[in-house]
């Protein structure tokens, strides 16, 4: 049975997403999350989020609620990341069935195993933010599709709908554009769409009862918080969706990456499966058109890359909610391979693969301290000159083995090797990540201040344009936070009449230092030594890791000062 294949799929994968879910502690990303769910408990306002005591409001509220209902009922954790885990596993099962329904089971069975196995996939669903929500509401909005094109019903129109406003709720208006930009890129590539068919196709997802369905879920939070909080409305539709796409959002809090990047990423992500993507797509091409629903996957990779490649603002994670339709790609092609129907020449199969493995065997042989100085250097001293190596190799054999068995047509035992690569490389990833933890989480330094501080120390913060960062700090130290403003900072509209209880006068920071009882964490300093610019007086370094410091005041007196130069 189909079903119970894929059951097994996901319960095989399940291990592997739920393993040392508490580790490393939150990332400044993550904190962004799960901060505002810490607040909603102890507010108790379930409508406007808050970050520091004060509204914030730049995404839907849906990435809050799941988190604060775990913390309701375990405390705050990071086994929050349950939320972003069960929803991968679910993507998974989903494309599994999408697979089945276009084209066969086991192609459903091999996008299943691509999709759980991809080194960018499992990575994302363990990280507490919104994408993995969304790409499960994606990807069942588009099983829905296929279900009401085969005679699926009321049911699966109205599951499409439900699976849009979840999809708003949860990171706004992208999960209605997407699935929409696939389904009318698909139909319209055939060339055989008529106005009457697309009307056919529209009384078919019963537009009008799924309308209001959609409303009835996603539009209530909208109009609450827009009542609540004068101004958010306008930005959340022209700041945070129109705006943003042109990287003309006010106040600019990340910065764009460039377009080879977003691209290179996208593979990155995907692998190892997507170096099998070019051989796919030709294959796919090569099996004629059929009907527009067997190029909806191609068409949901387009829209994906095009619309953000389009887009200033793009960051190299927005890539993520194309990976289903490349496992679903992906998948088509082993299984067509398997059953001796693939329609492509080897060297598509072996060639990027191939090349890969030599890169990554190149890569263990040269120094790995190297590596990491040309990548960052701030990586080096945690110990991934030690991983490094190893990871390289696990890459190049394993990537070697796939290449071997594609090579002699043994496509089963090719998916295993590729799956058990792609296992293996996420531990790598995983223990890295945990290394790094000083670099990118706050929990360190609350360890620090819990450790060597009264409660009472006033802690100010200070970053150089996401004052936002202090989520993390916020929700490890359980304090509220005295910020700095960022140098020529512009409110969201949502916090214009807001900024005085948002930012504190640099007065204050010198009061309480000259009061020798005040901390300063600052995410910014480019070299040690540059941090005495940050304070007014004399000052002890109690952390440092990359370019984040914990300073505190000190008396002149005291031993182990450094002053301002």
């Amino acid at each position: 049975m189909p079903e119970r294949r894929l059951l097994a799929i996901v319960l095989l994968a399940a291990p592997l997403y739920f393993w040392r879910l508490d580790r490393p502690g939150f990332s400044d990303t993550e904190g962004m999350f799960a901060e505002p769910a810490r607040e909603m408990l102890t507010t108790g306002d379930w409508v406007t989020p808050h970050l520091n005591g004060e509204p914030f409001l730049t995404k839907p509220p849906l990435m809050y609620w799941l988190p604060a209902a775990v913390f309701r009922l375990a405390g705050p954790t990071e086994y929050a990341r349950l939320c972003p885990a069960v929803a991968a596993l679910g993507t998974v099962a989903v494309t599994g069935a999408l697979g089945g329904e276009l084209y066969g089971a086991d192609a459903g069975i091999a996008a299943a195993t691509v999709l759980a196995t991809s080194i960018g996939f499992l990575v994302e669903a363990r990280l507490l933010r919104a994408d993995m929500v969304m790409m499960l509401a994606i990807t069942l909005a588009l099983w829905c599709h296929v279900r009401v094109r085969h005679g699926g019903g009321i049911a699966a129109a109205m599951g499409f709908w439900i699976a849009i406003a979840v999809g708003i709720l949860d990171k706004g208006f992208l999960a209605a554009v997407l699935p929409a930009g696939a389904i009318v890129l698909a139909e319209l590539s055939t060339g055989a769409r008529r106005p009457r068919a697309a009307f056919a196709t529209a009384r078919a997802l019963h537009v009008v009862p799924g309308v209001a369905v959609l409303a009835a879920i996603a539009l209530p939070w909208h109009l609450l918080a827009g009542a609540r909080t004068p101004g958010f409305l306008w930005d959340y539709v022209v700041n945070q969706h129109l705006l943003v796409f042109f990287d003309a959002k006010l106040p600019r809090d990340s910065i764009p990456d460039s377009l080879a990047f977003f691209w290179a990423m996208f593979v990155v992500r995907g692998l190892p499966w997507s170096l099998l993507l070019p051989a796919a797509l030709l294959h796919a091409w090569r099996r004629g058109a059929g009907s527009p629903l067997h190029r909806l996957p191609a068409a949901w990779i387009a829209v994906v890359l095009a619309f953000f490649s389009l887009a200033s603002s793009r960051l190299e994670h927005y890539s993520l909610p194309a990976l289903p339709a490349v496992a679903l790609m992906v998948g088509r092609l082993l299984a067509d391979a398997a059953a001796g129907r693939v329609r492509v020449a080897p060297a598509w199969f072996i060639g990027p693969p191939a090349a890969v493995a030599v890169l990554g065997l190149v890569c263990a042989l040269a120094g790995p301290a190297r590596m990491l100085a040309i990548l960052d250097r701030s990586m080096l001293g945690y110990g991934l000159e030690q991983l490094a190596r190893p990871t390289m190799i696990v890459l190049a054999s394993g990537l070697g083995l796939f290449v071997l068995l594609l090579g002699s047509r043994r496509v089963r035992a090719a998916v295993l090797v590729g799956a058990t690569s792609a296992a293996a490389l996420f531990v790598c990833a995983q223990v890295a990540h945990e290394r790094l933890e000083p670099l990118f989480s706050w929990r360190p330094f609350a360890r620090t201040i819990e450790e060597l501080v009264s409660a009472s120390t006033p802690l100010f913060f200070r970053a150089s344009d996401e004052y936002q960062l202090c989520g993390g700090l916020d929700f490890y130290t359980r304090r509220h936070v005295a910020l700095l403003s960022p140098r020529g900072w512009v409110p969201p509209t949502f916090l214009a009449q807001r900024v005085h209880s948002l930012f504190i006068p640099p007065s204050e920071l010198e009061r309480a230092w000259h009061k020798r009882d005040a901390l300063l964490v600052s995410d910014d300093v480019a070299r040690p030594g540059d941090e005495a610019s940050l304070v007014p007086g004399p000052y002890v370094v109690l952390g440092r890791a990359g370019t984040r410091v914990l300073l505190r005041a000190v008396s002149p007196a005291d031993g182990s000062v450094q002053t301002r130069r």
